[in-house]
């Protein structure tokens, strides 16, 4: 829970939040989540900007839909208990009112104001209304013998994918495709639709679960002066909602069986999931 006048945050509006974003990336060396967003009824994602240990620092947003009208400044956020309070000081002390936001009870959820000097901020009771925490996420890793960009080809390349994991792709791994995945040994189209690739470092993709979007991140780190990479692997389920162990159990192990038959076909050219879940079928 945030306490009275601290500074909890700090946001970029931008024509360009993409680029934007890879900027900041190279210059601090910030990570980046893609946030799902609204414009009418079109979709696109602005980004929440992390350190290296994961830690929300700032968001970079494009100037459109709900953040129209911002002012283009790195706006630091302010948490105040009663926001409807602070507006009403800050035009009876000379400040300036430029955007309200406020949540479905009629509440001030945030404001952009500045002060009688012109400089802008925004402040708001964030403890409103406060996202719940991340629910459980299934994880893995391993070691593969082959390079990055070799490792990185193996997962964007269903005609590689086939060979481990998958039996058919609509498409290559690219960041805004929607694909659809078929299994050799289950039935059924699985949409995919695919988040953010970062060329041999990252590839982020959403499916459904129960009617819930959970997302997968692979993430390769070279290893062993680059003779190797190191594959780690999340699926992490939205806050608010737990898809139960059985779930956390069974995806945990299907991605160790992934990055296990992944390495088999990259370093030693074996089929692995071959005839692997037949056992599962039998009655």
């Amino acid at each position: 829970m945030y306490t009275q006048g601290a500074v909890i945050f700090a946001d970029l509006t931008v024509p360009d939040a993409a680029a934007l974003r890879d900027f900041y990336r190279e210059v601090a060396g910030w990570g980046s989540d893609g946030v799902p967003m609204k414009d009418g009824s079109e979709s696109y994602e602005d980004y929440m900007m992390k350190d290296t240990g994961g830690t929300p620092v700032g968001g970079v947003c494009h100037a459109r839909g709900v953040n129209t009208g911002i002012p283009q400044v790195w706006m630091m956020y302010v948490h105040v208990e009663e926001p409807e309070k602070s507006v009403e000081a800050c035009e009876r002390l000379g400040g300036e009112v430029v955007k309200i936001t406020k949540n479905k009870e009629g509440l001030i959820h945030y404001a952009m104001l500045r002060d009688p000097q012109g400089n802008a901020f925004g402040l708001g009771n964030f403890n409103r209304g406060k996202q719940p925490e991340p629910g459980p996420a299934a994880k893995a890793a391993i070691q593969i013998g082959k390079p990055v960009e070799e490792v990185f080809e193996a997962i964007v390349n269903p005609e590689i994918m086939r060979n481990y994991f998958i039996s058919e792709s609509t498409g290559r791994m690219t960041a805004g495709a929607s694909l659809t995945w078929r299994f050799p040994e289950f039935d059924g189209d699985v949409p995919v639709n695919v988040k953010e690739v970062e060329p041999t470092s990252l590839v982020r993709f959403g499916w459904d679960v129960n009617g819930h979007e959970l997302v997968c991140s692979i993430r390769l780190e070279p290893f062993a002066d680059g003779k190797a990479t190191v594959v780690k692997i999340e699926e992490s389920s939205p806050g608010g909602y737990d898809p139960g162990q059985e779930w956390l159990v069974g995806n945990t192990e299907g991605w160790a069986n992934f990055c296990a038959c992944m390495k088999a076909w990259l370093e030693y050219g074996v089929h692995l999931r071959t005839g692997a879940f037949d056992f599962r079928f039998v009655k």
